[in-house]
């Protein structure tokens, strides 16, 4: 159960104090702040149960139950394929809402339309105006942030919303939405404790926002989970779309597709293999809202080409300074550790490479452990997060790693050292913001 703010709990025991919960932005920040989060507290911080969210949602006029929506779930590449899509709708001439999470730095970053993130004034807005709703009901982080989402794309009167998933499918905040097309990334094993110990358990938890008559598009899935969502979009009659019918393909940075007989091809300024995939779901999205929302193939792929310049996907495979060969990205599951290694290799062998990694302790096992082991020279870092993986568990799955300092003069020597090498900050994307503020503190202009 998440635990209410102690201001809600005074405004609850004490029903004659008129003084507003919310009187300026800092007290919007100062309640967002006290609210348990996922990546501090993990399971005590979310909520698996859709009716009380659906009836905020409804109390403060049901903004969820209009909009056209695009629904994305998926355990990997999620977050870019609503970029893309984002994009190609936007280029395409279309207002476009985009919602996804986690942010890494402001939680602005959630919420973002046409490629501008809500001003502080309008976030303020959305907690004056529903003050009422929001101190009788305990909202969980992510709950209260995708209920901002709704609120502000239907203010906004946007012609098409693109919403990203926060964990699972079936029971996410997000599924109170009745979308005109539900796309499933991939499927991997992660969150184990929460959405089931099997690759069929997971895909039925992700398969959970395929709705009636609605079709759905599928990424990159082994056999076992395809079969699960079809056996869920057969009873629910929705048409599955399946990227590999385009046969998604990369080379030296050129992705490409088929499409009947023409081969087209793209040049987004990324270098991840994976994105081919998610570059085909894109595409297939467009051509099953095509009499909706109209689409040339030559905006649709300009809307891809430009996809990293319009909504850069920071802290996946992010180079940190212009100077050295540092990256982030934040991968923390089987699927998304080998990507990564995938894109490393692209520049340097995974064994010539060093590795700062930070990560939760329930994304450890030895297989990641094992994939992790490969890089030349591993430093861990450990977070006050009540999740964060201590330095014993760590050395149960790496044997053969070094703290990273503490001390800034230390940190300071140590970077040093790395302006010479290929450097991979990887594990997390809680772990982004400490990168960050390393990479400015210590990276010297050559």
């Amino acid at each position: 159960m998440v635990k209410v703010h102690t201001l809600t709990l005074r405004m609850k025991f004490e029903p004659m104090i008129s003084r507003m919960l919310f009187n300026d932005i800092e007290d919007v920040y100062g309640y967002l702040e006290a609210i348990p989060k996922f990546q501090s507290e993990g399971n005590k911080a979310a909520r698996f149960n859709l009716q009380k969210f659906r009836q905020f949602c409804d109390d403060i006029g049901g903004p969820h139950r209009e909009g056209n929506y695009v629904h994305v779930a998926g355990t990997n590449g999620k977050g870019s394929t609503c970029r893309l899509l984002a994009s190609v709708y936007q280029k395409a001439g279309y207002k476009v809402g985009l919602y996804t999470s986690p942010h890494l730095e402001d939680f602005k970053e959630r919420f973002v339309i046409d490629g501008c993130q809500i001003t502080d004034q309008e976030l303020a807005s959305f907690f004056y105006g529903n003050e009422r709703q929001i101190n009788q009901s305990d909202l969980t982080y992510f709950e209260l942030s995708t209920a901002i989402a709704f609120w502000w794309f239907n203010k906004q009167d946007v012609d098409l919303a693109i919403i990203e998933t926060g964990l699972g499918g079936r029971l996410d905040a997000t599924n109170i939405i009745t979308p005109m097309v539900s796309v499933i990334t991939s499927i991997a094993l992660d969150h184990t404790d929460l959405l089931g110990e099997t690759i069929e358990e997971i895909a039925a938890e992700k398969a959970g926002i395929i709705k009636q008559d609605t079709p759905v598009i599928i990424g990159h899935l082994e056999r076992a989970a395809k079969n699960v969502i079809d056996e869920i979009a057969t009873d629910k009659n929705a048409e599955v779309f399946r990227s590999s019918e385009l046969a998604p393909g990369f080379d030296s940075g050129i992705y490409s597709i088929k499409d009947g007989n023409e081969e087209i091809t793209f040049s987004p300024g990324c270098i991840s293999p994976v994105q081919a995939y998610n570059i085909a779901m894109t595409w297939q999205v467009a051509k099953v809202l095509q009499k909706r929302f109209p689409i040339t193939s030559a905006s649709l792929a300009e809307g891809i080409n430009k996809s990293a310049e319009m909504y850069p996907n920071k802290g996946r495979f992010e180079k940190l300074n212009e100077n050295y060969d540092w990256y982030f990205d934040g991968a923390h599951n089987i699927e998304a550790v080998r990507a990564m290694k995938a894109m490393v290799q692209t520049i340097k062998p995974v064994k010539d490479t060093i590795l700062v990694l930070s990560i939760m302790e329930d994304k450890l096992s030895s297989e990641v452990g094992k994939e992790f082991s490969e890089f030349k020279k591993i430093f861990y870092h450990t977070t006050e997060s009540n999740r964060a993986a201590s330095v014993d568990t760590v050395r149960q799955y790496l044997p053969d790693f070094s703290i990273m300092p503490v001390k800034k003069e230390l940190q300071q020597k140590l970077f040093e050292e790395f302006e010479s090498e290929l450097v991979i900050f990887a594990g997390s994307f809680y772990f982004y913001s400490t990168v960050d503020r390393w990479v400015k503190a210590f990276a010297t202009n050559r």
